[in-house]
């Protein structure tokens, strides 16, 4: 693997030093290199289950999966991984503490054959699309088997991975099992050179995500709005969706002078520059939500959602956290990261998709005048979700089947 080290050298003297830019060179992060903390160094020798889940949510689908994982195989250690601060900093808040967990090692072939040397793995689990060439070849040498659950392709990366296939197609020969969201996601991971007799079609774990914070949950006095006052949620907004989002609430409070409007930037850090923007535009009744890890359990309060990363060319985020407690969905054009979920959700009349800012502010205006509408959507999501759970349990089988062959 040489060349894919020369190649990830190259990429990471750009990317390094934007990690310390923009101040997410943690101090953690020479995790990144295989210096593992001192509660891993006799892990190996246990021949733990490995599981990467990078970020936010994939933490928070991998939660049941780890917590009925343990109960099938008790005798089994289990460490975690995963990639961003805030993917690690949820897995710490929610993960048993008996989980170790650690940052993900950068992939190249010196650190991953360290960290293979110090975890010594008995699987690897990896949640969605993780392709890490060294690592599953360091592992694929030890005849460790290794294991994508959840897996899905959106289009884009689809087309950009059938560009490389020549490349892919060594790599995905050497992972022994893909449990894939649906048959689309099947088909691509097979025309990228995944074998046929390897690939199942289990379903998305996104489902199964439990409603957050029912011990904790959240009143609308905690937030300062009065009970009769309806709240639209923006949740997991970017850049550029917030002026849409802000201008689309001046003109709804025209007409709904109870309407009260909270934005949940997906990068927190953001939330100051939200603020000056809000002033900027003489708004009021406005929250902007700059607290980790409180949008999931804040859903349950919405009137309606808005899931951002969708007007603008993001992919949108996951759907379910607001669906589980059956709350009206909107969301823009751009879903291609959750393309099935997104699809499903339009098919059971579960959500509303707007192409843009026009159609935002005419949907909103609708659903706040129609209490029946919103009831509908919000059953019909809640529906669906519970239809649709089952995928953790399904993964689990296949693990099990794969350890005990």
């Amino acid at each position: 693997m040489t060349i894919y080290d020369v190649f990830f050298f190259v990429f990471s003297l750009a990317y390094l030093p934007y990690l310390v830019i923009k101040g997410k060179a943690h101090s953690d992060f020479r995790e990144r290199f295989g210096k593992l903390p001192r509660p891993f160094e006799e892990i190996g020798a246990l021949r733990p289950i490995w599981i990467h889940a990078v970020s936010v949510g994939e933490v928070l689908a991998v939660k049941d999966f780890v917590e009925k994982l343990h109960t099938k195989l008790p005798e089994r250690k289990i460490v975690l991984s995963t990639t961003t601060k805030t993917g690690a900093d949820l897995a710490k808040r929610i993960l048993n503490e008996n989980i170790l967990k650690f940052y993900f090692p950068l992939d190249f072939s010196f650190v991953a054959r360290r960290v293979a040397n110090f975890i010594n793995p008995s699987l690897l689990v990896v949640m969605e699309t993780e392709i890490w060439p060294n690592l599953i070849l360091e592992l694929s040498r030890r005849k460790i088997p290794i294991v994508l659950i959840n897996g899905r392709i959106s289009d884009r990366s689809f087309k950009g991975y059938k560009k490389i296939k020549f490349f892919f197609k060594d790599i995905l020969k050497r992972v022994s099992f893909f449990c894939m969201r649906s048959e689309k996601d099947a088909e691509f991971i097979k025309v990228l050179g995944a074998p046929g007799e390897n690939v199942k079609v289990t379903g998305n774990m996104k489902f199964d995500i439990e409603k957050a914070g029912k011990d904790i949950a959240r009143t609308k006095s905690d937030l300062g709005i009065g009970e009769s006052e309806e709240l639209l949620i923006a949740g997991s907004t970017h850049g550029g969706e917030e002026e849409i989002v802000l201008d689309v609430y001046s003109k709804l409070r025209e007409e709904f002078q109870n309407l009260r409007l909270l934005i949940a930037p997906r990068h927190i850090d953001r939330a100051k520059t939200i603020k000056k923007m809000v002033e900027r535009m003489g708004l009021k009744n406005i929250l902007v939500l700059d607290a980790f890890g409180e949008l999931s359990r804040l859903y349950r309060l919405a009137t309606i959602v808005f899931m951002g990363g969708s007007l603008v060319k993001r992919g949108g985020h996951n759907i379910v956290e607001p669906a589980v407690f059956g709350k009206p969905i909107v969301f823009g054009p751009y879903m291609f990261n959750f393309r099935d979920m997104a699809r499903s959700f339009l098919e059971n009349k579960a959500a509303i998709k707007v192409k843009n800012r026009k159609e935002l502010l005419g949907t909103l205006e609708m659903l706040l005048k129609d209490g029946n509408k919103r009831a509908i959507l919000g059953r019909n999501a809640k529906e669906l979700i519970d239809r649709s759970k089952g995928a953790t349990e399904r993964n689990i089988g296949e693990l099990e089947r794969l350890i005990c062959a």
